[in-house]
C-alpha cells in the first residue's frame, strides 16, 4: 500500500484538479478519476489509503462506487469519503448507511478537506 495515496473521483475537472493540488501541497499523492467507472479501474491498479468521491457523476454515481468498494474483499477496508453538493440530510444519511466514513458538502474549504483527510487517513 502506498503511503499518503488518495484516489479522488470527481467528474468536474477543475474541482478534481483543485482537490489534488491541495492534497499534493500538503504532502499527499493523488490519483485522479473523472467518473465512477474510471475510479474502480484505478482502484484495481493502485492501493490508495483513502478514497474521496463525488456523488453525482456520469457512468456510475458515488453511491454505486461505494457499494462496489465495500463488496470487494481487497478494497472494503479503505476509508471512503463523499464530496458532494448534495447536502440534504437524506443523501448524507444514505451515503453513511452504505458504509462511507465521511461526507463533506461542497463548497468546502481547503482546511475542511485536509482535516477530513487527516481524520480518515490511516497512520503510516
Amino acid at each position: 500500500m502506498n503511503n499518503n495515496l488518495v484516489l479522488v473521483i470527481e467528474d468536474e475537472t477543475s474541482i478534481l484538479n483543485n482537490i489534488c493540488t491541495i492534497l499534493q501541497i500538503s504532502g499527499y499523492n493523488c490519483i485522479k478519476a473523472s467518473n465512477g467507472k474510471e475510479g474502480l479501474e484505478q482502484l484495481a491498479t493502485h492501493q490508495p489509503q483513502l478514497i474521496l468521491c463525488d456523488v453525482m457523476m456520469p457512468e456510475m454515481d458515488g453511491f454505486e462506487v461505494l457499494k462496489n468498494v465495500r463488496e470487494n474483499e481487497t478494497t472494503q477496508a479503505i476509508p471512503f469519503c463523499f464530496l458532494s453538493a448534495r447536502a440534504d440530510v437524506v443523501d448524507i444519511d444514505f451515503g453513511l448507511s452504505l458504509g462511507a466514513n465521511g461526507y463533506v458538502t461542497k463548497p468546502f474549504s481547503a482546511k475542511d478537506l485536509l482535516e477530513t483527510v487527516k481524520r480518515l487517513m490511516p497512520v503510516a
